[in-house]
Parts: C-alpha cells; structure tokens; sequence
C-alpha cells in the first residue's frame, strides 16, 4: 500500500511540474483577438503591396524587418525602396489557408500566397507557400520575419 501512494506522489508532482513547464513555453491560442487581428493585417498587407503604399508597409514592418523570398534577401528599407522605385511591383495577391498561431506576444501565420509579380524585371508570379513571424511591440502587431518558397508544378 505504502508504494502505491508514494508513485501516487511521484505522479502527481511530475503532471504538476510538466503543466508549470507548458505554461513557461507559452500556450497557443486560436480564435482570440490578437489572431483575428493579424488576420486583418495580413489582408491589409496584401492590400498595400499591389498598391505600392510604402507608409503602409512602414508602419506594418518591424525596423528589424527581414524577407527572404526565392532566393532574394531584404531589408526594410531595401524593400520599401523597391517598391518606390518599382523595382518590385505586385499586380495582385492573395492568401489561402492562412493559419495563424499566438504565443505570448509572438505569432506565427503560415499559408498558401498567390500572386502576380514582377520582381526587378523578372516575372515570380505564382503560388507559394509562406511563414510570417509577428511581434506585439509596444501594444501594435508587426511583422518581423517572412519567408516564401515557391510552389513548382
């Protein structure tokens, strides 16, 4: 009997120590405001793209901001620039199966993207699938991370 109440000890204070654990790494949350309103960011992002609005994309981009899409790198101001300048210019874009995961004040958004580009003169229309990284700085979503890697048929 004694053994039995002791692995009953042992037991509970393990599930109490994993639950205190899974609480320390942040717990992921889905259908709460901060993930309804990155969704609405990420439709506000694809709007200011296709309609170059630099201020837009300067207010939703982190000053850390970095892209790695294909097999270009950008900066912030590297990618503003581009679409200044119109080196980078999107005729259309699109999200699909967007899912969107928060911890704390970080998300995640991963998806399917299409889109109609033309990137410093060459044509990287397409369907791609992304991961964008978010970070509640200073009570505004922005993004600080994205990364896309085409879809070939």
């Amino acid at each position: 009997m004694r053994r039995i109440i002791v692995v009953a000890l042992v037991t509970m204070a393990a599930a109490s120590i994993a639950a205190g654990q899974c609480a320390k790494m942040g717990k992921m949350t889905h259908g709460n405001a901060s993930v309804e309103a990155i969704k609405r960011l990420e439709v506000e992002r694809n709007k200011a793209l296709v309609a170059g609005d630099v201020a837009a994309l300067d207010r939703l981009y982190s000053d850390d901001y970095t892209s790695a899409v294909g097999s270009t790198f950008r900066n912030k101001p590297e990618v503003l620039a581009d679409l200044k300048s119109g080196a980078l210019k999107l005729e259309a874009s699109s999200n699909d199966e967007t899912n969107v995961r928060v911890y704390g004040n970080t998300a995640v958004v991963t998806g399917k993207s299409t889109a109609k580009v033309h990137d410093r003169g060459a044509d990287t229309s397409g369907q791609a699938y992304f991961t964008r990284v978010y970070v509640n700085q200073n009570g505004r979503w922005r993004i600080v991370a994205n990364h896309s890697s085409r879809i070939t048929p």
